[in-house]
């Protein structure tokens, strides 16, 4: 038994310096296109290649197409960690309970398949050497005098992991996960240490998520691998075709993906799938007869705010985007007047024609009696209400950006002038229920459109003037402004909106 312990070590010893060896030398598979089911793990060129860049760097990300085995690349990366190394820790997060009891049963057959370097519990019998035991959501691998190894995995939860320390974090199918920024807010900590910890997140694309934000997010600092759908040597073109046949182009390029580009643009979900980097950003300034508008969506969340040339032929440039959370009324106010001091100070405009704003600022407070809209005005931002239908706007949006092949739109950003608002309408997907308008979730990809949306129905609709110095009608909501006004409020409602009648 001493000399086969030697050898045993010294081959674990070889396998921690050599992880490919190691795969291909004791790792299996489940592959139910073969009469044994399971058989030994041989490896593509493909997984070689994502297989070497697992070890060598801390953060990495992985857009794949559907079956490809990377889920089982991965455990074989988590088997390696916990077995070539003692004492170290690997959690695992999968989309339910029942994921997460999956990865471990598949970490528990590659454990079985390596007699020769370690033993279940129950087949100890005249072992010395390193041996597991496990149950439905956890591997411990115990070592001889030395550290135990474990492997956990737990269902998506929003505080899911927060407790533990580990050397590994896996995400599987990280895009579908419930809770996944709440997750990743929690876990975060976990390995994020200097000089150790990993995350390897793997997932197919879901639009609107996290593991796509990381994905498209550069020098965020992951490693970004794409596996296309063709990495697998059996999977021919006929294959292809046949499988498009039954499925359709979009779930195609979901499911198996050729580029990141087909994964990423997934056909009938983007909304604004005419919108592209050559189409809308532009390097000319509009420049003749021009006029500038200011068109904002406010809330504690989020300011979003956009100055925008108009000239005399309907064309429209953003020039300057303003995004920034947590500001109060008269800290937005008061950013927004700056922006349009700097921009009429350096010659960009001569000043701006209307604040648009939609109808929920002009909603009077309970506590009160005032409109967020009268608090904007007593802060010299005086706003025009613009219409908020839904449906009309979205439709107004897209005529401003549809072009034709090679050409800009009729609305375009200037240099990169509103990265943010140019992030979201490539990102914002179609709402299931209402394919006429974008989707309200998430959330943080709406406030920029919808101040975008509220300048373009502005000239579908028109908006409320406002005229100081002239009587004219209000309308009722001004009076329910004014009659729950105190008499210096009333006096500056008639400032504002001009004498009634």
């Amino acid at each position: 038994m001493g000399l086969l312990n030697d050898l045993r070590q010294n081959e674990l010893e070889y396998c921690s310096q050599n992880i490919e060896y190691f795969v291909e030398e004791y790792g299996h598979i489940e592959d139910r296109n073969s009469p044994e089911i399971i058989v030994p793990f041989k490896l593509w060129k493909e997984q070689k290649d994502a297989l070497k860049d697992m070890v060598s760097h801390k953060w990495t990300i992985i857009l794949k197409a559907r079956q490809l085995g990377i889920s089982w690349l991965v455990l074989h990366y988590a088997v390696w960690l916990i077995l070539c190394h003692t004492g170290r820790s690997v959690i695992g997060l999968s989309k339910s309970e029942t994921e997460a009891k999956e990865l471990i049963r598949r970490a528990v057959l590659i454990l079985r398949n390596m007699r020769f370097l370690v033993r279940e519990k129950i087949d100890r019998n005249g072992w010395d050497g390193a041996w597991f035991e496990w149950n439905a959501l956890s591997v411990t691998i115990h070592f001889p005098g030395k550290s135990d190894s474990t492997f956990q995995c737990f269902a998506s939860g929003e505080n899911a992991a927060r407790s533990f320390t580990a050397d590994l974090i896996i995400f599987d199918e990280w895009a579908f996960q419930q809770f996944d920024r709440s997750i990743w807010t929690a876990a975060l900590p976990v390995v994020n240490r200097p000089l150790s910890g990993q995350v390897i997140g793997v997932s197919t694309i879901q639009r609107g998520s996290l593991f796509e934000e990381l994905y498209t997010t550069p020098d965020n600092g992951f490693h970004k691998i794409f596996i296309p759908w063709y990495a697998d040597p059996s999977r021919t073109q006929e294959w292809y075709d046949n499988t498009l046949k039954l499925s359709g182009k979009a779930a195609m390029w979901a499911e198996y993906p050729a580029t990141v580009e087909e994964a990423l643009e997934v056909p009938g979900g983007r909304f604004f799938e005419e919108v592209s980097e050559s189409s809308i950003l532009s390097d000319d300034l509009l420049t003749q007869n021009t006029v500038c508008y200011v068109a904002m969506d406010y809330g504690l969340d989020m300011l979003a705010a956009y100055w925008i040339l108009r000239d005399a032929f309907g064309n429209s440039q953003i020039i300057h985007e303003e995004c920034e959370s947590n500001l109060i009324i008269s800290a937005a106010a008061d950013r927004i007047l700056r922006v349009t001091e700097n921009l009429i100070s350096r010659g960009d405009i001569e000043r701006v024609q209307q604040y648009l704003a939609p109808p929920d600022l002009w909603n009077r407070s309970q506590e009160t009696g005032k409109s967020r809209a009268i608090l904007f005005g007593e802060c010299g931002l005086t706003l025009t209400k613009v219409n908020n239908d839904m449906k009309a706007g979205c439709l107004a949006i897209k005529e401003n950006t549809t072009h034709g092949e090679g050409q800009k739109s009729k609305l375009t950003i200037y240099r990169n002038c509103a990265p943010k608002l140019l992030n979201s309408l490539k990102k914002i997907q179609r709402d299931e229920k209402k394919p006429d308008i974008y989707a309200k979730d998430p959330h943080e990809y709406t406030h920029q459109p919808d101040a975008l949306r509220y300048y373009c129905i502005y000239w579908t609709h028109g908006g409320h003037v406002v005229n100081n110095n002239k009587r004219k009608k209000w309308r009722p909501d001004q009076w329910e402004d004014y009659k729950n006004a105190s008499k210096e409020d009333r006096a500056y409602l008639v400032s504002l909106w001009g004498e009634p009648y």
